[in-house]
């Protein structure tokens, strides 16, 4: 029974997909935040995936702030507790992207591993750092001021040096710490390593090879997480951020390749798209199983897969979308850190009542929101510009 949505989607999707022989997928990456033309071909996947990576951002802000609300979002709908649906989500969406954007051009040697790994770095690390920096300013004078985090002991020197040099992904922090969502950006980089050695091996594979080596990634890391972590795979806390990040970024790249071909039409992606998504959702509800667990990963590659194959006319909206959705990932925590330190002294001096209080934590929302965009904007886009012009990173080593 658990697998039934599963069957009739795949079902589904055999018998509705079309592929184009002969057309590449896109091996030029896309500059998120520059202005669309008017007589530019919509780009397969260019506003769907950009909407995707940003949805996926929103849902992490809303499993991150739930617990502050007025009445912790966990208890209104067990949804909320769900979180490691959109970090998985992303992780998996990474892959697809930078496989579709970087694969060719690694496999037909026009740019070099470390290039490629320099170009992500310095694509991740200057506004990771910036943020970092914002945030310990923020804890020692809030300390200084007389009121210190809550939880002070995840906030030492250690844990701030490691995720300066984004090294706190890889199994050296177990506790949440700083601005901790990071920890997923600090995979990746391990990531783009492995990818920039293997894309070749893996570019222009049979559907049928693609096929036996996800069914292989995803058989070892089940096992590698019971047998090391005794845990759930798809799920696995901090200490094993690798062991999660690094299967999970491959079976993005294998479904990018094997679905390289396929063009859908936008009528067919809204039905695939949301039962795929609605069935990931609602499996995540049951009782957690390795079938269950594995259905849902199935799930959310179904919907990468169709978001990718299908084509929209792109705007500097889902541009901007899909820009903030990493402002989003980097700044929500600090955002959150600063509102709901403040928020109980402003409820207990108004004495403000449950509508208020409901309101104030939506203000929340808002300005972890706006602040994205700010940052986006004003930091990150420029900051982006001026370390892409250096010559390690334009030409690299």
């Amino acid at each position: 029974m658990k697998s039934r949505p599963s069957g009739r989607l795949f079902f589904w999707f055999l018998t509705h997909l079309r592929y184009s022989e002969g057309v590449k997928p896109l091996s030029t990456p896309f500059v998120p935040g520059a202005a669309v033309p008017a007589d530019l071909p919509a780009r397969r996947g260019g506003a769907s995936l950009d909407v995707l990576r940003f949805l996926a951002a929103a849902f992490i802000l809303l499993f991150h702030f739930g617990p502050s609300a007025p009445v912790n979002l966990r208890l209104v709908s067990p949804i909320f507790e769900q979180g490691w649906l959109a970090t998985d989500l992303f992780l998996m969406l990474s892959g697809f992207v930078l496989s579709r954007a970087y694969g060719g051009r690694l496999t037909q040697s026009q740019m070099r591993p470390t290039h490629f790994f320099l170009k992500r770095f310095a694509r991740l690390w200057p506004s990771h750092l910036v943020v970092l920096l914002i945030f310990a300013v923020f804890i020692v004078t809030a300390t200084l001021l007389g009121f210190p985090p809550n939880h002070g002991d995840h906030y030492g020197l250690n844990a701030l040096f490691a995720q300066a040099f984004m090294v706190h992904g890889w199994g050296i922090i177990g506790t949440p710490t700083w601005n901790i969502p990071t920890w997923t950006l600090s995979a990746l980089l391990v990531c783009y390593g492995l990818f920039a050695v293997y894309a070749r091996w893996v570019h222009h594979r049979s559907l049928i090879v693609l096929a036996g080596i996800a069914a292989v990634v995803l058989a070892a890391a089940h096992v590698l997480s019971e047998t090391l972590a005794s845990h759930a795979f798809a799920d696995l806390p901090l200490a094993w951020g690798l062991l999660r990040a690094i299967p999970l970024f491959i079976l993005g790249n294998l479904i990018e390749r094997a679905t390289a071909r396929l063009r859908l039409s936008q009528a067919m992606f809204w039905p695939l798209a949301t039962v795929a998504l609605a069935a990931a959702c609602g499996l995540a509800l049951l009782p957690r199983h390795l079938l269950s667990d594995t259905v849902i990963l199935m799930l959310l590659g179904t919907v990468l897969a169709v978001s990718g194959g299908v084509t929209f006319r792109e705007s500097v909206v889902t541009q901007r979308l899909g820009r903030a959705s990493f402002a989003l990932f980097l700044t929500h925590s600090l955002v959150g850190a600063v509102w709901f330190s403040l928020t109980p002294k402003v409820v207990a001096m108004l004495g403000l009542g449950l509508p208020a209080q409901w309101a104030l934590w939506a203000t929340a929302l808002l300005a972890a929101m706006i602040t994205a965009f700010l940052f986006d904007a004003l930091v990150d886009k420029p900051l982006s510009t001026w370390v892409s012009k250096f010559s390690f990173v334009r030409g690299g080593v």
